[in-house]
């Protein structure tokens, strides 16, 4: 009797968790919409909880589920790299790129987990400090795993972009050659219509980034007009996204 009782606990407790799972890999697009929406309004501390609240996605055995916590800090780093706060910024890259190790190894063909993982390398380089040029190095690595796997994806191209476009001269880096490609993602997600581009990993994201990019190119190259169609497309993406409306002095 003590036996069956255990075993049907035990099978009772197994099935109650099914549904748990299904709902968190169900969460996963709204919460990463939510992270994108607090990242373009300069959020942190609701972006950090936020990060707080997905915590059990990166200890995750879905590479999806993990990807989505890596997304979630990646944002956080943003953030906190503008706010100059260095600490927070490396621990949110250390737990992007330590998630998205974990989804590569359960899915070694998830191209666009080697990209946010280039991203969160890339960006925890330009913290500088000892680990600049590893981490230098590494995001390189990262970025020629993705585009091995899938140079057409418009995220990886977009994420090339800011390698090539920030990497210093003397390792390969060339603002043109950046800012060609953020012109070509932003086409690319334009292309795409209402449909938009969800990705392996089930986000959509980066095609405000994309249009913004553009125009910060633009901009610089002293082609005004051309940089306010791309902010102006930027915030038609995504209405709160505070640095395209600064960019047009609103």
């Amino acid at each position: 009797m003590r036996q069956q009782f255990s075993l049907g606990l035990l099978v009772a407790t197994l099935l109650s968790m099914l549904p748990l799972t299904e709902a968190r890999a169900q969460d996963i697009p709204a919460t990463a919409a939510r992270a994108q929406s607090l990242y373009f309004a300069g959020s942190l501390a609701e972006l950090a909880k936020l990060a707080t609240s997905t915590a059990a996605w990166g200890k995750s055995q879905n590479p999806r589920e993990l990807y989505a916590y890596a997304y979630v800090q990646f944002r956080v780093m943003q953030l906190a790299i503008g706010g100059k706060r260095e600490d927070d910024a490396e621990k949110a890259g250390d737990g992007c790129i330590s998630a998205l190790d974990a989804a590569l190894k359960r899915d070694p063909k998830f191209a666009e987990a080697f990209a946010l993982q280039s991203a969160c390398y890339g960006y925890l380089a330009n913290l500088g400090g000892m680990g600049a040029i590893r981490n230098g190095s590494r995001s390189g690595k990262s970025m020629t795993a993705a585009l091995a796997l899938d140079a057409r994806s418009l995220r990886i191209l977009l994420v090339d972009g800011f390698g090539v476009y920030f990497r210093p001269k003397f390792v390969g880096g060339d603002k043109a050659k950046g800012c060609a490609r953020f012109r070509e993602a932003a086409a690319g997600f334009d292309a795409a219509g209402a449909a938009g581009v969800p990705g392996q990993g089930g986000i959509d994201w980066g095609a405000a980034e994309a249009h913004y990019w553009a125009g910060r190119c633009a901009r610089d190259a002293g082609d005004a007009a051309t940089a306010r169609k791309f902010f102006e497309r930027a915030l038609t993406i995504a209405p709160d996204f505070l640095a395209a409306s600064k960019a047009l002095g609103r």
